[in-house]
């Protein structure tokens, strides 16, 4: 079944703003589990941080399998492997099984079914004219999770417990993202007919010893550190003297935020450039995590700081993800994307457990929050140095880039 562009746009994003559901459901449910098991937050934070491993060493794996075999058998699997996860989750009993449900199935389950496979399947429905609003699209699914589903499952937990709330999500990921991904998750036939023999791993070396690519993987080192904050959100909300319910319409803020925020990025990358616009993702959100290590005298000015330095991360990793894809080109694309995510989900595995370290220690983000914002400013003074014609420079060989379907 041949489907045009946009509606492969629409029903790749359903399926993903179901398949985000990983760090919102952990950070609803982190305070009861600390409260049910009785485990201080550095021990609760275990399962995500293991989910950010195998989030990131599973990336460049099922890239690879994309890139020789397509996205759709990746997606679908993943979904499958995901829906298990959180099953296994509201079943756990102990550390062990919620570090393997949540953390090994589920985070597993990101890198074949996320927001890199998502912008991997759209970038090669869409020209470099529209990619990158495209693309934005794709990547607003991931926060609208939080916006439409977080208060509906802090009523489960509160009606019912976080168990409920894991079971609730492997329903809707068994039962409505899977068909829909059985649907939509396509590629292009262009690409499979047009496509070159595949490439061996070796292939991306000479993107890897580029400076310039260096310097935007250690941004996106940096854009991982920063993920400790939506995993602590309702926490974070608690240690600033809040109630539990200001942290969870924080999440809501975060995602209305990133949704806007990701759409703005993405048509300012395509006006603008992408490293530019990738530098002022970086410069907002290191001056909003800085004024979010302040006192925050009131909900509102919460509310605000959230949108301003938790809300463009979204708009951050589209405008990396064209980047990366326009730099090696299809053949190469779903590689490197996984290889740039095993670095992100490195500063995502250390940056909440650190995090909760600190907290544990002094009873406060607030100190995390000041060097996180610095180590912010400092990934945007890179971006704009980097120079994309360094990056353009490919390795012998043709690349083919697959041809847009049409269709409205």
């Amino acid at each position: 079944m041949q489907l045009s562009r946009n509606a492969v746009l629409a029903l790749c994003t359903a399926v993903l703003v179901l398949t985000s559901a990983s760090i919102t459901v952990f950070s609803l449910c982190l305070p009861w589990v600390e409260r049910e098991f009785g485990w201080p937050r550095a021990v609760s934070t275990i399962p995500y941080t293991v989910a950010m491993v195998a989030w990131g060493i599973s990336s460049p794996i099922f890239g690879k399998l994309a890139d020789d075999h397509g996205t759709r058998p990746v997606m679908l699997g993943g979904i499958i492997t995901m829906a298990t996860g959180f099953l296994g989750m509201g079943l756990a009993q102990n550390l062990w099984q919620l570090a393997v449900a949540f953390g090994v199935l589920a985070g597993t389950a990101m890198g074949a079914c996320g927001i890199s496979m998502g912008a991997l399947l759209v970038s090669k429905h869409f020209d470099a004219r529209s990619r990158g609003w495209a693309v934005s699209v794709v990547q607003a699914a991931s926060p609208l999770y939080p916006l439409l589903f977080a208060p509906l499952l802090y009523l489960v937990i509160r009606a019912f417990d976080w168990r409920t709330a894991a079971l609730v999500t492997s329903g809707l990921l068994w039962f409505v993202a899977l068909p829909l991904a059985w649907v939509g998750a396509r590629d292009p036939d262009a690409a499979r007919l047009g496509a070159p023999a595949r490439q061996p791993w070796s292939a991306c070396l000479p993107y890897l010893r580029n400076r310039s690519m260096l310097a935007l993987f250690a941004a996106r080192l940096a854009c991982g550190l920063a993920f400790f904050q939506s995993a602590h959100l309702v926490a974070m909300g608690i240690s600033k003297g809040f109630d539990a319910h200001v942290g969870t319409t924080a999440l809501s803020i975060f995602g209305l935020s990133a949704v806007g925020w990701a759409l703005i990025f993405g048509r300012l990358a395509d006006r603008f450039g992408r490293s530019r616009t990738l530098g002022v993702s970086y410069a907002l959100r290191g001056v909003g995590t800085l004024a979010l290590a302040l006192t925050v005298p009131s909900e509102l000015g919460f509310y605000a700081l959230v949108a301003i330095g938790i809300g463009p991360t979204f708009g951050t990793i589209a405008v990396q993800n064209v980047l990366f894809y326009e730099v090696v080109g299809p053949r190469l694309a779903g590689l490197v994307l996984g290889l740039s995510f095993i670095v992100h989900q490195l500063g995502s595995s250390i940056g909440p457990q650190l995090g909760s370290i600190i907290f544990d220690v002094t009873k406060s983000y607030d100190q995390y929050q000041f060097a996180l914002g610095l180590i912010l400013l400092v990934s945007a003074a890179i971006c704009f140095s980097v120079d994309v014609r360094k990056l353009t420079a490919r390795p012998p060989g043709p690349v083919v880039v697959a041809a847009s379907p049409s269709g409205v």
